[in-house]
């Protein structure tokens, strides 16, 4: 809330008119640090389903307060907090839950303005929550959400299914049981990133029931909120199936760039001397074949002395060909 701004009630989100009301109030509730208190105090404005008081302890959003005014009790909830440095500082905001009850004698209309807003809020909040699980349930991905030691908190049904799990034994198991052996080991490193950087992203090696490995690419990230510990939330793909083929393919690719280094191959027809067997080159010049093949290919010349040539050779005299 920005210094000067007025609280989204008083702009008219709830559709309430708020009047000034200084009216005794006791609440009774929790801190922002948990610690119980009883404060007796005065709403500074009043309406049929809220209020704004002020002389509180610190309070966090949508902390539940116990308040009695005029003989009358009612559960209210902290909608806003009038943040430090500004005019509202030291302030909150309460609405109503006990839609029954009127403390400060302010009856609302059966139907109107907040009774409308209030039904319309409640049904696209519905609305948004099926959306949200159904993205959860049916996802094919992993989503999950674990505590800062690697303790499941939920997990969608559809991922726990494809490793052959059933997703209600997901949730008190460590993340670490569902990951191979031979990579297990790594899993406190994961969690030393994951704590200092507030995220982590990269391949995570997990076995099926079935014992099968899978590999799955993750992407998780931290989530701080307030009066809960923070957590993490889960996302991964699996990409086995890709993972195999790049191995595929650069198998391939070393095996080609091997054939080609070992291989170069001599094209065409050679004129070669029928009688020195010399081999007459691009340039015009009559080369040896043993400097001629070694020129133009990566072969090399080991040179001996054949069965046939070996008695010419003891005479003094050429093998014939």
């Amino acid at each position: 809330m920005s210094t000067g701004t007025k609280p989204g009630w008083a702009k008219g989100l709830r559709k309430e008119q708020r009047i000034p009301g200084c009216k005794p109030v006791s609440v009774m509730g929790r801190d922002a640090y948990g610690h119980p208190f009883l404060q007796n105090t005065f709403t500074v404005e009043i309406g049929a389903r809220g209020a704004r008081l002020q002389g509180l302890p610190p309070l966090a959003p949508d902390t539940i307060l116990f308040l009695e005014s005029n003989g009358e009790q009612a559960r209210y909830r902290a909608v806003w907090v009038g943040e430090k440095g500004t005019n509202y500082e030291g302030h909150v905001g309460l609405e109503c839950i006990d839609l029954d009850k009127s403390i400060f004698g302010i009856e609302p209309p059966p139907h109107g303005h907040f009774y409308d807003e209030y039904k319309r809020v409640e049904a696209e909040l519905q609305r948004t929550q099926d959306r949200y699980k159904g993205l959860f349930e049916n996802s094919l991905g992993l989503i999950c959400t674990h505590d800062m030691q690697g303790t499941l908190l939920s997990i969608n049904p559809a991922a726990a299914e494809a490793l052959g799990y059933d997703p209600r034994t997901g949730p008190g198991r460590n993340l670490s049981e569902f990951l191979a052996p031979s990579v297990r080991g790594s899993f406190v490193d994961y969690l030393r990133r994951i704590y200092t950087q507030g995220q982590d992203s990269g391949y995570m090696l997990v076995v099926g029931r079935n014992q099968m490995k899978r590999v799955w690419q993750y992407r998780n990230l931290v989530v701080h909120e307030r009066s809960t510990p923070p957590y993490v939330l889960g996302h991964a793909m699996d990409v086995t199936e890709q993972k195999k083929a790049q191995r595929e393919l650069q198998n391939a690719l070393r095996s080609l760039q091997i054939t080609l280094a070992e291989v170069r191959t001599l094209r065409g027809l050679l004129p070669i001397c029928a009688w020195c067997k010399r081999i007459r080159g691009e340039d015009g010049n009559w080369h040896t074949l043993e400097s001629y093949v070694t020129q133009h290919s990566d072969a090399s010349f080991s040179h001996g002395i054949c069965p046939r040539c070996e008695p010419g050779l003891r005479s003094g005299k050429r093998g014939t060909t």
